[in-house]
């Protein structure tokens, strides 16, 4: 079980790096971060991107009697 622990480990290492890497090479995931830890992830270019390339897909919320009131 020691081995494959260790092997879960070096994944994760290896996809946080590779995160790291697209954060610093591409300026609009460095935004979308920024935009999202702002708490305004609408605002961040990705979402606007993927909001005009899928006109049809919604986010469709439901108030609840409390909030109606």
């Amino acid at each position: 079980m020691d081995k494959g622990a260790r092997t879960v480990a070096r994944i994760l290492i290896v996809a946080l790096l590779l995160g790291v890497v697209v954060l610093a090479a591409n300026a609009k995931y460095r935004r979308t971060l920024l935009s999202v830890w702002k708490g305004e992830p609408e605002r961040s270019p990705i979402w606007l991107s993927n909001e005009a390339y899928y006109p049809e897909v919604g986010l469709h919320i439901e108030k609840t009697d409390a909030e109606s009131e």
